[in-house]
C-alpha cells in the first residue's frame, strides 16, 4: 500500500511543466501503463514513455499544469487539474507503487485543443 501526498502531485505537474524528461520519468515505475483517452495515445515501459512524454512537450511546448484537487488511498489516487494557457480541465486515475506511479489514465477536454 502506497499513500503519497499532496506535494507529491505538485512535484509530478511540475516536472511536466518543466520540461524535464527525466525529472518526469523518474516519477513512473519501470512498466508504467499510461493511457491519454481523449487522444487514443498512450504508452507502456519507460522506452515508450520517454517517446510519449517527448511528443507531449512538442506538442504543448507552453504547457503548465495546476493541481485543483486530488486523492490517494492505498495505492489508487485521483487528481484534477487545469493546464494553462489554454485552460483544458482534465482529471487523472491511476495506481503508485512503492511511491511511483505504475498506471495512470487521463481524462480531458478534447473540445479546446488548439
Amino acid at each position: 500500500m502506497t499513500v503519497v501526498d499532496r506535494s507529491f502531485f505538485h512535484r509530478y505537474l511540475d516536472a511536466w511543466g518543466a520540461r524535464d524528461v527525466d525529472a518526469l520519468l523518474a516519477f513512473f515505475t519501470d512498466d508504467i501503463a499510461f493511457r491519454d483517452t481523449t487522444t487514443g495515445h498512450g504508452a507502456t515501459g519507460t522506452t515508450k514513455m520517454r517517446r510519449f512524454v517527448e511528443a507531449s512537450f512538442a506538442s504543448y511546448p507552453d504547457s503548465r499544469f495546476e493541481l485543483r484537487s486530488h486523492v490517494c488511498d492505498a495505492g489508487s489516487f485521483a487528481m484534477e487539474w487545469v493546464m494553462h494557457p489554454a485552460g483544458i480541465n482534465g482529471v487523472s486515475f491511476g495506481r503508485i507503487v512503492d511511491g511511483r506511479i505504475a498506471e495512470q489514465r487521463d481524462y480531458w477536454d478534447g473540445r479546446v485543443l488548439p
